[in-house]
């Protein structure tokens, strides 16, 4: 997906944040256990270091904001995520909260907190996400990530 795709998905999202309550009704319950399974699942393959089930769950054009303002594609993310040199002791998502969904795109809020080392520098991320799905031949695919570091003022 080129730049202004991209920027006309996201478009689409935050668009989305407006008809939150007809959407509801439109795609029903079983719509929301599928994100919420679909998350589940990339978590679960996330922090196990399973590459091959991260592959399957994230969309073709993938990209991760990073708390520091970078970007990583997916090409990238699967290259990390398989190093020896990543190191993951822990891992929680909460907070998870669904804020808007169509029946091919959801938004989803959530807290993610991890631990862990990347060669010898150390991680220690308290974040707030923003994740965006996408569904692609009956599938939820995660199209992006953003998520900002929670710091004390």
């Amino acid at each position: 997906m080129k730049r202004f795709e991209i920027h006309a998905v996201l478009a689409f999202v935050f668009l989305s944040f407006a008809t939150v309550g007809s959407c509801h009704a439109q795609t029903g319950d079983g719509v929301v256990a599928s994100i919420i399974r679909s998350l589940a699942d990339y978590d679960t393959a996330w922090n196990k270091k399973d590459v091959a089930a991260v592959s399957r769950i994230l969309a073709d054009d993938y990209v991760y904001f990073s708390s520091t303002g970078g970007l990583t594609d997916r090409k990238a993310s699967l290259t990390f995520l398989g190093s020896l040199d990543y190191k993951l002791t822990f891992a929680n998502r909460s907070e998870i909260k669904i804020l808007a969904k169509t029946d091919n795109v959801s938004v989803v809020s959530s807290r993610w907190q991890g631990r862990g080392t990347y060669g010898k520098e150390e991680i220690n991320d308290d974040q707030r996400c923003g994740l965006v799905f996408v569904r692609q031949n009956k599938n939820w695919k995660l199209l992006s990530e953003h998520c900002v570091q929670i710091v004390s003022k």
